[in-house]
C-alpha cells in the first residue's frame, strides 16, 4: 500500500514539474510575440508624457538630468559583460528614470551633462526588478532597479513607469542601443528549472525502483 502511494505522489509530483515547464515555454512564445509587437511602438505617434501616461505608451520627455547614470549589470545581445544604463530625468510631474542604453564599463556624465535639460522620445516599461534567480543588489553590483531606495536617494517622487528611448542624446559615451524593447524575459531558464527537476526525479525514482 504504502508503494502504490509512493509511486502515485511521484509520478503526481513529475507531472507537475512537466507542466509547470510546459506551461513556461508558452509563457516564453507569448513573450517575444509581446516583445515584436512593442518594438513596432516607436512607429506609433508621440504624446505629451503625463503624470496618466500609460504602459507601453509612446511619449514625450522634457526635462533635466538630476543625477550620474545608475547601472545594472546585463549581458548585450550577443552575451557580452556588461550594464544597462540607467538616467533620472526630473520632469515638471516628477522624477522619470529612463534606459538610455549598454555599455561594457561603467563611467561619469561630464560636467556639461549633467544638471542638463533634455528632450526625447521614448516606450514606457515596467522597470527590472527583483525575482527568486536575481541576486541582491550590492554596493559595487546593481542587478535590478529598486524604486524605492532612488526615490529615497533622490528626495522627489518617481514615475513607477520606466522610458525607453533610442534617442542620441549622449552620444558621446558610446551607448549601444536594442534592436528590439528588452523586457524581463526568464522564461526559459524557469522551464529548463522545472524540466531539469521533472528529469532528475524521474531518473531517481527509476534507480529508486531498480534496488527494491
Amino acid at each position: 500500500m504504502k508503494s502504490k502511494f509512493f509511486n502515485i505522489f511521484t509520478f503526481f509530483i513529475i507531472f507537475i514539474l512537466f507542466a509547470l515547464g510546459t506551461w513556461q515555454v508558452h509563457r516564453l512564445k507569448w513573450k517575444n510575440e509581446l516583445i515584436d509587437e512593442l518594438s513596432k511602438s516607436y512607429e506609433k505617434s508621440v504624446k505629451n508624457f503625463n503624470i496618466n501616461s500609460k504602459l507601453y505608451s509612446k511619449v514625450e520627455i522634457n526635462g533635466k538630468i538630476i543625477g550620474q547614470p545608475i547601472f545594472v549589470y546585463n549581458l548585450s545581445d550577443k552575451g557580452q559583460y556588461g550594464y544597462e544604463v540607467y538616467i533620472p530625468i526630473e520632469t515638471k510631474y516628477n522624477v522619470v528614470i529612463s534606459r538610455v542604453g549598454w555599455v561594457d564599463k561603467k563611467f561619469k556624465l561630464l560636467k556639461d551633462d549633467l544638471y542638463s535639460k533634455k528632450k526625447f522620445n521614448g516606450i514606457l516599461l515596467n522597470p527590472k526588478r527583483k525575482n527568486i534567480f536575481t541576486p541582491d543588489n550590492s554596493p559595487d553590483l546593481t542587478f535590478f532597479i529598486d524604486m524605492e531606495l532612488l526615490q529615497y536617494n533622490y528626495q522627489k517622487k518617481l514615475f513607477p513607469l520606466i522610458v525607453e528611448t533610442r534617442s542620441e542624446f549622449l552620444e558621446n559615451y558610446n551607448l549601444k542601443k536594442p534592436l528590439k524593447i528588452k523586457l524581463p524575459n526568464n522564461h526559459l531558464q524557469y522551464a529548463l528549472t522545472w524540466y531539469s527537476l521533472c528529469f532528475v526525479i524521474f531518473i531517481a525514482f527509476l534507480i529508486y525502483k531498480r534496488k527494491i
